[in-house]
């Protein structure tokens, strides 16, 4: 709907035939009223008065709430998704005390996809706000290059990446408020996107374990090595000092010095190999501890099975041995 009043208009006419409909509109519901402030936005985007124009402050912000729409996004996932529709699902969320409702699945959606979250939220966010410093801008001058959208999606680009060339700047509080958000969003977003990248690197359960083993295997080939330095080295200085005619003090101190950095060394892999075991103990003990008990249930159900053998022979043994014995006795 588009209108323009031209010269003598009744203002007062207009106000009360809006408060009726904004009244009619709020009993239609969330979604009406939505409705009824995009059609406000459009009736006062420009009011002719005398023949001349005035450009209404209040559009902007009976515009900004058309957005609020995007929440049905979420309803709709929420009602017509087999992941939340389905009957098991709801059972256990209801034993568990969890609400389906639109954090929960965007809890669910962070957590499944990421990536493609943070992408469509932050696309989104760049057009909203692009449009909204244009609506903000346009009313102080139309021949200022943000005015236009692509410079507007500029600013707001190098805004929400907190670059901030200088080429432009907003001239209006409005315009200073949306790049004020966007900037706040900026970095919200960007620290979501590393929290996401660095799960996305790090090591799974098998990789992690197969790293420790790797890892253990190395120190161990390091430890027998400096175990044999420091072998080799006391043999030397004994050689040098005890087996020799001459003791040589050079040689000798200089085995003495190569034996203390052996000692050093074997230390500092048996160290660094403690650490790799506490780390392992954390992933691999509750896997050893399942496979352990598994074979001792496995043990155990072999084991009774061979007692019962034996008690079943047991039995037959008797039982023939007290019927020889009735018949030994007629």
């Amino acid at each position: 709907i588009k209108t323009t009043l031209i010269n003598h208009v009744d203002l007062d006419k207009v106000e009360s035939t809006e408060h009726d409909t904004e009244n009619s509109y709020r009993r239609g519901g969330s979604s009406h009223f939505i409705d009824y402030l995009a059609i406000r936005r459009t009736i006062y985007s420009r009011i002719t008065v005398i023949g001349t124009t005035r450009a209404a402050d209040i559009d902007i912000l009976l515009s900004i709430p058309m957005f609020l729409r995007l929440y049905l996004i979420a309803r709709v996932m929420l009602l017509h998704s087999r992941l939340f529709t389905d009957a098991s699902s709801r059972s256990i969320g209801a034993l568990n005390k969890i609400n389906f409702n639109t954090r929960f699945v965007m809890k669910t959606l962070m957590t499944i996809c990421p990536g493609t979250v943070l992408l469509v939220f932050s696309i989104s966010l760049w057009i909203i706000a692009a449009w909204t410093i244009r609506a903000c801008e346009r009313y102080h001058d139309s021949h200022e290059s943000i005015s236009n959208f692509l410079s507007a999606m500029w600013l707001i680009s190098i805004t929400f990446l907190s670059i901030g060339y200088g080429d432009m700047v907003p001239n209006t509080y409005c315009g200073k408020g949306v790049c004020l958000m966007t900037g706040i969003m900026g970095a919200a977003c960007t620290a979501l996107v590393v929290a996401v990248v660095a799960r996305k690197l790090e090591l799974t359960k098998a990789e992690k374990h197969v790293h420790n083993f790797m890892m253990d295997t190395q120190l161990t080939k390091r430890v027998k090595n400096a175990a044999a330095n420091v072998l080799r080295e006391t043999w030397l200085i004994y050689k040098n000092t005890k087996l020799s005619d001459r003791v040589d003090t050079t040689r000798v101190r200089k085995h003495q010095r190569k034996f203390l950095q052996a000692i050093y060394q074997l230390r500092t892999y048996k160290m660094e190999q403690r650490k790799l075991n506490d780390q392992a103990n954390t992933l691999v003990d509750f896997a050893k501890m399942q496979l352990r008990v598994s074979d001792l249930l496995t043990d155990l159900h072999e084991r009774t099975d061979i007692v019962e053998e034996r008690i079943e022979r047991m039995e037959s043994k008797v039982f023939n041995a007290f019927l020889l014995s009735l018949l030994i006795l007629r």
